[in-house]
């Protein structure tokens, strides 16, 4: 099985404000990959918990 990670370039808020951006989706997994300013390695997190905790932020 390959994994497949949608690009996407969306930004969202965590429940403490602090920024985050979106950079993909693994829908095989329903999984968000994204990126903490200031942190340097990708973090990923299942759909139904990134949607609990984050809100997304107009740019």
């Amino acid at each position: 099985m390959s994994e497949y990670i949608h690009p996407m370039d969306l930004y969202y808020k965590d429940r403490h404000g602090i920024e985050v951006h979106v950079t993909g989706y693994d829908p095989d997994r329903q999984r968000v990959i994204y990126r903490r300013v200031g942190y340097e390695w990708d973090c990923a997190a299942p759909l139904i918990i990134f949607r609990a905790r984050f809100m997304r932020v107009k740019k």
